[in-house]
């Protein structure tokens, strides 16, 4: 089970994790809000590995003695990010440009509280003082679903991970802000072993390796532990 905002680095390095693997014959994803997921495996859900985006969700799953190992390999901090099919493509410039006052008839969304997405957001309003109330048209359950309605055009608008922008904006799905690293926040990624199948030590070596880590570094725009 693994956050959504790992969707498209682990599709990216399935062929070559399983070259590197040849105990793995194949890896099978169930994607969504870390929080859920969390959630599905305290549970009973089976899963033999949680790939997690923040510390608190990890720790849901390490407190309720499920946990055989755990390990932190990257970061994130979060990014506004435009629809490049919105009209207000020119006029978002910051988070204060993401509210009604200033963009009229703007439509923003953002991760629901709960999401690690959702908790970094809060943070950064929090930093800027702004609520969720002032700007925040919709919530997604997941920052996967609120990228992917940013991108069709859905919403003009909304707060998700650089590692997102990274990855949308050379193809043309989206136009990204920085948000200033005095508001910002960090979330942290940690792969969970859930079993001791030697299959699972593999898979969790392969995700704390050098390796993985500098593709998500370089290609996908997450951040060094």
């Amino acid at each position: 089970m693994a956050a959504s905002s790992m969707v498209n680095s682990l599709t990216d390095v399935q062929a070559h994790l399983l070259d590197q693997n040849p105990c793995i014959s194949n890896v099978a994803y169930s994607y969504g809000s870390s929080a859920t997921l969390a959630t599905q495996i305290i549970n009973g859900s089976p899963a033999d590995v949680f790939i997690s985006a923040s510390s608190a969700t990890m720790n849901t799953v390490k407190n309720a003695g499920i946990a055989i190992n755990t390990s932190l390999f990257a970061k994130n901090v979060g990014e506004i990010m435009v629809s490049p099919k919105s009209k207000f493509i020119g006029s978002v410039t910051g988070i204060s440009s993401l509210s009604d006052s200033s963009n009229p008839g703007i439509k923003v969304g953002v991760c629901v509280a709960s999401a690690p997405c959702g908790a970094l957001t809060n943070a950064i309003l929090k930093n800027v003082g702004i609520t969720r109330a002032d700007m925040a048209d919709t919530e997604s359950p997941s920052v996967e679903d609120l990228v992917t309605k940013i991108e069709i055009g859905e919403l003009d608008a909304g707060i998700v991970y650089h590692s997102d922008c990274q990855y949308a904006e050379p193809r043309g799905l989206a136009k990204c802000i920085d948000v200033p690293a005095t508001v910002n926040s960090i979330t942290e990624y940690y792969v969970v072993a859930l079993t001791s199948r030697s299959a699972v030590r593999s898979y969790f070596d392969f995700i704390s390796g050098s390796d993985f880590k500098a593709t998500l570094q370089v290609k996908f725009g997450f951040l060094a532990p």
